[in-house]
């Protein structure tokens, strides 16, 4: 980490990014699903910058580079840029109930951590640079009026800058956006605007549904699968059957819910939990779910699973053209939950949630 008075440059930048690209080659071996490397990203890799930009302020240029980093090792495995991605950088960085990832938009957060350096010099806080501050540039003028020259530092200037930009969240001098005064997320909430909450939310993001079965049903809601329909779409000649079916074009709605294959495979779960599921319109289907939030969640985890399996069978068939049975694939699906249950069965469960996981034929008597 660098120690210097002077603005801080790309150069002095590269070895954050230095670090966070050995991260991702060390990662880079292993192959990690799409939740396996969201789980880095957003535990290893933000966290590096986020410490850097609670301490300095960040060139914008190095920012697009970590930005850049994390996106690329999100879709492919790799810093480098390898593949276009299936959902924009602005949609991840939305919270989950807004149809994102949670992750942190970068350049926003350190503006957010910037502002409280704004906040500090707006409450006169006792600290030597705030007096300093006030002494040496302010001279009695009023902070939120104030306007730096153009000869003052860059580091200056761009706190200056923040400050114009939070200027509609004070009044009177004070931070009224949050009750209990200013924290960086608060800020970086408002800076973020709200986006409406997705109806999908609590279908996908629940927690008996696996993690990697999560990231495909988002990656549904976002229509954002490389079906040969969305490929043809993008002007590649390919042919558009269904690699299931073979006989219809292979769209989301199609391959999912119509095409013959992904038909029987709902057919045989609904077998073997003795429930019905949807052939169609799953959205539907989701809203009218009854029962206690454990029995709605697992009939979510259930129905994720079985488009995992179904997507995972569609790429097997397209690179190995192999494809398993339907009734296989309906017992690889009770199988995964099964452990997932056994992992997740709380004591808090009711005697009437157990007896209607047992009816599931998810939990043994």
């Amino acid at each position: 980490m660098p120690i210097q008075t002077t603005r801080i440059g790309r150069q002095d930048c590269a070895c954050l990014v230095d670090k966070i690209c050995s991260r991702i080659h060390g990662y880079g071996s292993r192959k990690f699903s799409y939740a396996g490397r969201l789980v880095i990203v957003r535990s290893v890799l933000n966290s590096l910058h986020s410490y850097w930009a609670s301490i300095f302020i960040i060139p914008k240029g190095i920012m697009k580079r970590i930005e850049a980093v994390c996106r690329n090792f999100l879709w492919d495995n790799s810093a480098d840029y390898m593949r276009s991605p299936l959902v924009g950088w602005d949609t991840i960085c939305r919270p989950k109930e807004e149809g994102g990832l949670g992750l942190k938009d970068q350049e926003m957060w350190n503006k957010a951590m910037i502002g409280r350096l704004v906040d500090w010099v707006a409450e006169k806080r006792d600290s030597i640079w705030v007096q300093w501050v006030h002494n040496n540039y302010l001279k009695g003028q009023e902070w939120m009026e104030y306007s730096p020259t153009t000869n003052s530092s860059w580091i200056w200037r761009r706190i200056c800058k923040v400050k114009e930009e939070m200027a509609a969240g004070y009044i009177d001098g004070k931070w009224v956006i949050q009750h209990d005064g200013y924290t960086p997320a608060g800020c970086y909430n408002w800076f973020k605007g709200n986006w409406p909450c997705v109806t999908w939310y609590k279908v996908i993001w629940n927690g008996w549904a696996i993690p990697k079965h999560q990231f495909l049903g988002w990656l549904i809601a976002h229509e954002a699968l490389n079906t040969v329909a969305r490929l043809k779409s993008f002007g590649l000649d390919i042919e558009d059957k269904c690699y299931l079916c073979g006989v219809d074009e292979e769209t989301a709605g199609h391959l999912f819910f119509e095409c013959t294959y992904s038909t029987r495979v709902i057919v045989e779960l609904n077998k073997q939990t003795r429930w019905d599921f949807p052939m169609r319109n799953v959205v539907h289907w989701c809203e009218q779910r009854t029962g206690t939030k454990a029995q709605k969640e697992v009939q979510s985890a259930l129905m994720l699973s079985a488009l995992y399996q179904v997507w995972k069978q569609r790429n097997k068939s397209k690179n190995e053209v192999v494809l398993i049975r339907p009734e296989c694939v309906a017992k690889m699906i009770m199988d995964e939950m099964r452990s997932r249950v056994r992992g997740l069965e709380r004591a808090t469960l009711t005697q009437a949630e157990r007896d209607w996981f047992i009816q599931m034929r998810l939990v043994e008597r």
